[in-house]
């Protein structure tokens, strides 16, 4: 196929971003705009790389995008893929953030967060269950999620503990790779294609490494919320679920950036914001700095998985039938199932505080998990009510 302008890439890719709600349900919309309306690539092809940004930390469906980019186009492509995909939820939840911290003070605007917040315990509920589900099937993972939590409760650093859940679960579950890796059948890239690639990979990570230390030098909030951020986007596997708990120990626990209430606040937006749930940070980036620190938490958690996803494409086979990366990535996302269940509760004990809230709380559980009403119809009734109760 010829090569594809970058401009018909963004274009097609900012028509998503406009309609991205639903999270992973986004991966069909991009199969059949790509595979089946452009036939750009395969079906083949397509699934490959759904299995490798499903094996990467970060939000799915934009490193989806940022595969299909760089297929078409090399990294300019990816990069003109992803920003374009990114770009629609990025001024949105910009223009909420404006909002919010505009006129968030009203008494109205008070008693309709208030019962909202009722409704993302809910969503932190269904979010729980959905990722115990993909580790629910071992009393290993099960072991491994309990004994986070209980380090997570005692203090310990998370950092820490995701990786020791990692090498636990890779050294317990340790099998040697028995495929044969034949390049030809992955990128079929010659050596010097593959120096390149890691060349390009130890600069590309010099030079986020200098900027961050630029900004920390500079100002040390700026450091600070670069360096959170591109951490996150490191260790996020299982998609823009398991940012909240991380986030929520940053910015509200540690450095006391939002309070548990603005936070709550937050991830409702980021539900009702088209694109991931990670988008999140555009709204903790503007409370702290304006637009540019909005722009430059958004760059930092989005940069990580982008990258990855254009480093490792080459290679794609290989990751993609990994018997090491799949028992550690197994363990951190046990871990992160205990961290995600003990923010729960935590930020659950300071929304719930009476008979109401759990009123709110039980019906948006039941209509998200039970029900599966769509979020948006449960969004407007919950507000609603909080205007009339509250």
């Amino acid at each position: 196929m010829p090569s594809l302008p970058l401009r018909d890439i963004a274009r097609l890719f900012l028509h998503l971003g406009v309609t991205a709600y639903g999270g992973l349900a986004m991966v069909e919309p991009i199969r059949r705009r790509v595979v089946i309306e452009k036939a750009w690539l395969s079906q083949t092809e397509f699934l490959d790389g759904l299995a490798l940004c499903q094996m990467a930390p970060g939000a799915t469906v934009v490193q989806l995008a940022t595969y299909v980019g760089y297929r078409l186009r090399g990294a300019a492509g990816a990069l003109a893929a992803a920003i374009a995909f990114i770009l629609p939820a990025f001024f949105l939840m910009w223009g909420l953030s404006f909002l919010y911290f505009r006129y968030g003070e009203l008494a109205w605007v008070k008693a309709v967060s208030r019962g909202l917040n009722a409704v993302v315990i809910a969503l932190l509920l269904q979010a729980l269950w959905r990722l115990g589900q993909a580790i629910g099937r071992q009393w290993l993972d099960l072991a491994i999620a309990f004994l986070a939590l209980l380090a997570l409760w005692l203090h310990a650093n998370y950092f820490l503990v995701f990786l020791t859940a990692g090498f636990l679960r890779m050294a317990i579950e340790r099998r040697p790779f028995s495929g044969h890796f034949n390049p030809s059948e992955a990128s079929r890239a010659p050596r010097p294609e593959i120096r390149l690639i890691l060349t390009q990979a130890a600069a590309s990570l010099l030079a986020v490494a200098a900027v961050v230390w630029v900004l920390h030098r500079w100002d040390l909030i700026w450091g600070q919320m670069a360096l959170i951020f591109l951490k996150i986007g490191v260790i996020s596997f299982g998609g823009g679920y398991v940012m909240i708990p991380i986030l929520q120990w940053e910015v509200v626990e540690r450095l006391g950036w939002l309070t548990v209430r603005q936070f709550l606040d937050g991830i409702l937006l980021g539900f009702v914001t088209p694109g991931p749930i990670i988008i999140l940070a555009t709204f903790v980036g503007y409370h702290m700095k304006g637009f540019l620190g909005g722009l430059l938490a958004t760059i930092s958690v989005f940069l990580p998985p982008i990258l990855m996803i254009i480093f490792l494409s080459p290679w794609y086979h290989r990751v993609k039938e990994s018997r090491l990366m799949r028992p550690a990535i197994q363990g951190i996302l046990a871990a992160l199932v205990g961290m995600l269940a003990l923010v729960t509760v935590q930020m659950g004990r300071t929304a719930l505080i009476d008979l109401k809230d759990l009123t709110l709380f039980t019906g948006a559980a039941v209509a998200l998990l039970g029900l599966k009403i769509n979020l948006l119809w449960i969004v407007a009734a919950a507000a609603c009510l909080s205007l009339y109760w509250y």
